[in-house]
């Protein structure tokens, strides 16, 4: 009978270790002004899940989010201020005009857009993946199936979507050195490899480039070249339907979309932009609204 006993606790050994690998880590990061952005994409992450219990979210915000006490909450600005967020930042390029707000933080100087560097050191040592997404969007397919999926017996440490052409916002004098970059990505939706990203020290490599930036000003903007530029065509590439932005996509596109991305001024909380409707619908928690998927 002892032999019997042996067996059950090491399956359930296994099963509890294979247990935390079956958590799927989705994080976000945002100020004040694009907090309902980010309750209605979360909604909309747990309404197309296959598996809802396996979802882990984290959220690096001003507060709490006042209608999912279900996700991990950290203070933005005690994270910024611990991990050196500041030197991740670009002050040189400050965007001027409607970019600007009152309160004199830009796009640029956000904190929120700059946790994506960070995950590796701020998400459980047994979180292998994990998922960036941005504040703008609304997804409507499954991302459990699609993280796991994802960067599996592979040598890249990051997924995303890719986007033809050297990345933009570098500077003149520095555009010819990456003329020969064939693919860039938007940051807006990133699966990375967290293991890899540790070995290979990313934080520290784009550390070190953000502030080599502030003296040679080599890019404009702030957190995407950053990424793009260090990683340059080394990346997974995730189907195009997984970040569709909004104001430019095709009837069809939209309808296809598992990410429907609000990037640019216009947000869908303001009541702006196109497609405002599917948006307003994961805010109200109405999905009825939404064409079926």
């Amino acid at each position: 009978g002892s032999m019997r006993g042996v067996m059950i606790s090491s399956t359930l050994d296994e099963r509890e270790r294979e247990g935390e690998d079956e958590a799927v880590h989705i994080v976000y990061g945002s100020d004040e002004h694009s907090i309902v952005g980010v309750e209605a994409s979360i909604r909309s992450v747990q309404a197309h899940a296959s598996d809802p219990s396996r979802l882990n979210f984290y959220f690096f915000g001003d507060e709490a989010l006042p209608s999912l006490p279900e996700v991990k909450w950290f203070n933005l600005t005690d994270v910024a201020i611990n991990y050196d967020v500041d030197s991740f930042t670009n002050p040189t390029y400050e965007r001027k005009g409607k970019h600007k707000r009152k309160d004199g933080i830009t796009i640029n100087t956000n904190a929120a857009n700059y946790i994506r560097f960070i995950m590796d050191d701020l998400l459980p040592v047994s979180a292998k993946k994990a998922l960036w997404i941005d504040s703008d969007t609304i997804v409507r397919c499954d991302v459990v199936q699609m993280i796991e999926n994802t960067l599996v017996d592979s040598d890249y440490i990051i997924a995303a979507i890719p986007v033809k052409g050297p990345p933009l916002g570098l500077t003149r004098v520095h555009r010819p050195n990456y003329k020969d970059i064939r693919w860039t990505f938007n940051a807006g939706v990133m699966v990375v490899d967290l293991e890899k990203w540790r070995k290979g020290k990313m934080t520290e490599v784009m550390r070190r480039f953000a502030l080599k930036n502030r003296e040679d000003e080599i890019y404009k903007y702030g957190s995407q070249p950053p990424l793009a530029l260090t990683f340059k065509e080394d990346f997974e590439h995730l189907p195009e339907n997984w970040n569709v932005k909004t104001q430019a996509a095709t009837e069809e596109e939209v309808m296809d979309a598992c990410i429907l991305h609000w990037a640019g001024a216009s947000k869908p909380w303001k009541g702006e932009g196109r497609h405002v409707e599917i948006w307003k619908s994961y805010e109200a928690l109405d999905y009825s609204v939404e064409d079926p998927h």
